[in-house]
């Protein structure tokens, strides 16, 4: 049996070799850096949820005592926290732990509340960017 000589000597593999096990690593690495940032958003998106639901819990018993109010007759502004904005209006705010409010109002017609707003809003103002930052064009 005749050999042929080969083609691709042991220099030409090994480099083949080490381009795949470098390449390897930096998807291994690559990897493990969106892991760790998906982590860390999931875990700051369940902070979220569980404050915004924690918000709504406290807002529903509020609502549920300004029904009860409603009820008896009783005037609903005694109740802490809840104001009057108007003639059968009512609003309060729940606070939540993660920088934001529920903003809550209610009309009352024939003895019963009707929820007319529930905003889940930041707390915070937004400030924006100054105009001289942006570039304008020539």
């Amino acid at each position: 049996m005749r050999k042929y000589p080969s083609r691709m000597g042991v220099g030409a593999s090994s480099i083949l070799l080490i381009l795949v096990v470098v390449s390897l690593t930096l998807f291994s690495v690559l990897s493990l850096l969106q892991a760790r940032a998906d982590a860390a958003l999931t875990e700051k998106t369940a902070l979220s949820v569980n404050a915004f639901y924690d918000a709504d819990a406290r807002a529903q018993k509020m609502l549920s005592e300004l029904d009860s109010a409603l009820a008896l007759g009783q005037d609903p502004t005694n109740i802490q926290g809840i104001t009057s904005a108007g003639d059968q209006k009512y609003e309060f705010t729940i606070g939540s732990y993660d920088g934001h409010t529920l903003n809550v109002s209610v009309d009352v017609a024939n003895g019963t509340a009707q929820v007319v707003r529930y905003r889940y809003e930041s707390a915070k103002e937004w400030v924006g960017e100054s105009a001289d930052t942006v570039w304008q064009g020539d």
